[in-house]
């Protein structure tokens, strides 16, 4: 574990004496800051004219940060994918064109321990990039009256959730080629087919559900409200697995002679057991909820929930007019 810390230490250094690293975290905090000012400037606007309708200052929490169309966490999350692979696409790339994964592989260092350690160095400037968003909802703590702690509690663990399985992405593209920009493309590219594969193959219904696991499209949408399910977190901690499992056995590849069919049902291993994980875990009946918004805003009221406990197994039937 002390040869874990010590590579991500290392790491950290080489990623902060890069001017990358600075760039994009200055970037980054003039996004939120423009996207900060823009929306309160808009709430405030609003107020002076009077209001849009009874309720234009309704859930002011979730209109500034956690709203689906405008909101800060939203809009960032939304070029998040434009950060990460930046930073991952030199973490085993620069190793193999430097000809320094040599050293690595005839070293006395475990190929897990390299991974991770590279991996917790990535968590930690993740972390950074948390706490850069947390000045601005520190500021909405004092800039809204009453503000929902819990709803951003929440949506900041949503966004850490989604750099870290960015991360593990841009960590195993990274070990694939010895091009940076082909591994931030290829990382691009991955991260474009988990947010699309989820409308494939709906019309079997195993397959669908397992398309719809892997869809990393929406994953953070309950926690921007308020609500964190057991069935999303592990979602993320799947995707780390996989790709750090996937980095692993792919570097260990190169430090010992197996024949292909070994290498093959290693990584099918890997991902068969996460897709295990992940269909068994999102079944209705398996799902944990935390509503962490002040008002339970995501929780039926007790005579909701009794109606429906009253209903027992039989079924409800609804009726939708498409011309409504």
């Amino acid at each position: 574990m002390k040869l874990t810390f010590k590579i991500a230490k290392a790491e950290l250094r080489n990623l902060f004496y890069s001017p990358i690293a600075w760039f994009l975290i200055i970037a980054f905090t003039v996004e939120c800051a423009f996207s900060y000012t823009k929306l309160i400037n808009h709430f405030a606007s609003t107020q002076e004219m009077g209001g849009m309708g009874l309720n234009y200052m309704a859930r002011l929490t979730d209109g500034v940060f956690t709203n689906p169309y405008n909101g800060l966490f939203n809009g960032i999350m939304q070029n998040l994918y434009l950060y990460i692979p930046l930073l991952t696409m030199n973490l085993i790339s620069r190793e193999i064109n430097g000809g320094t994964i040599s050293l690595l592989y005839s070293s006395p260092v475990k190929i897990r321990e390299i991974v991770l350690g590279k991996y917790l160095a990535m968590l930690v400037y993740s972390f950074i990039l948390v706490m850069v968003i947390g000045i601005f909802m520190v500021a909405g703590v004092f800039d809204i009256k009453s503000a929902d702690c819990g709803m951003l509690l929440a949506a900041a663990l949503g966004f850490y959730l989604l750099l870290c399985a960015y991360s593990a992405i841009g960590l195993f593209m990274s070990s694939l080629t010895s091009y940076q920009i082909v591994a931030a493309i290829s990382t691009f590219v991955m991260i474009g087919i988990l947010s699309y594969i989820g409308t494939l193959w709906q019309n079997v219904n195993f397959i669908r559900d397992l398309t719809y696991f892997l869809s990393l499209l929406g994953r953070t949408n309950h926690m921007l409200l308020g609500l964190i399910t057991t069935k999303d977190v592990i979602y993320f901690l799947v995707i780390v697995y996989i790709f750090l499992g996937l980095t692993i056995y792919k570097l260990q590849a190169g430090r010992e002679t197996k024949p292909w069919y070994v290498s093959a049902g290693r990584y099918s291993a890997i991902v068969v057991s996460g897709l295990i994980i992940g269909y068994v875990t999102s079944l209705p009946g398996l799902i944990g909820y935390w509503d962490t918004t002040a008002n339970q805003d995501n929780t039926l009221t007790p005579n909701a929930q009794q109606i429906i406990k009253e209903l027992g197994d039989g079924k409800l039937e609804i009726t939708s007019y498409t011309n409504f």
